[in-house]
């Protein structure tokens, strides 16, 4: 009870390895932990990695945190693989508008002090009644009427490791003609609609 949060979290490494597994499971390892002792924690993953050859899966709400950690990402919503690609693919060339949501809401450090994170509006499904069509749609920007009916399945990109599950995904002709739309709506609401 007197350990900090790194401390605590560097325990819970050390008896992870202590039964020399090839694959840790690291379920928010920097939750709550402030950014400097983030950085740390992923080192010292890092190190472990090249020292004992142990593999490490996290799950984590942060994409920020695994950008520089990870080989592959998959990113899940409503328990649902909805786009899974390289880390570099994925950061480059997003499919999936919930991908792209969540990169929007990662800080930026060109950003000015005291900017307000992008938030994804909505609520996340109830999975106990799912909805029909794809778990996204109610909080996509994007979502057509046959979003709101069909579950796309996982399609692959040109390259066959980038998979997304999306009827319009981010750089379709439909994406951006949607993307129109809003930005036509947005510019109208700021000028009193007196276009």
């Amino acid at each position: 009870h007197e350990f900090s949060g790194g401390q605590r979290q560097r325990i819970a490494i050390a008896r992870a390895l202590a039964v020399k597994p090839s694959l840790i499971v690291c379920d928010e390892p920097t939750s709550a932990l402030d950014v400097s002792v983030q950085a740390q924690i992923l080192n010292l993953l890092r190190e472990l990695q090249d020292s004992l050859g142990v593999s490490f899966l996290f799950v984590t709400h942060n994409i920020g945190v695994v950008a520089g950690n990870t080989d592959v990402i998959a990113v899940m919503y409503g328990g649902k693989i909805v786009e899974k690609a390289p880390t570099k693919t994925l950061f480059s060339s997003y499919k999936m508008p919930y991908t792209e949501a969540l990169m929007r809401s990662i800080p930026k450090l060109r950003q000015a002090s005291h900017t307000r994170l992008a938030t994804i509006p909505g609520r996340p499904p109830d999975m106990v009644n799912p909805p029909l069509g794809c778990n996204f749609a109610p909080r996509c920007a994007y979502a057509r009427p046959k979003c709101l009916v069909e579950e796309p399945e996982l399609t692959v990109t040109e390259n066959p490791e980038h998979v997304y599950a999306c009827f319009y995904p981010v750089g379709s002709p439909e994406y951006h003609e949607r993307k129109l739309e809003l930005s036509q709506r947005v510019d109208s609401l700021s000028t009193g609609g007196q276009n």
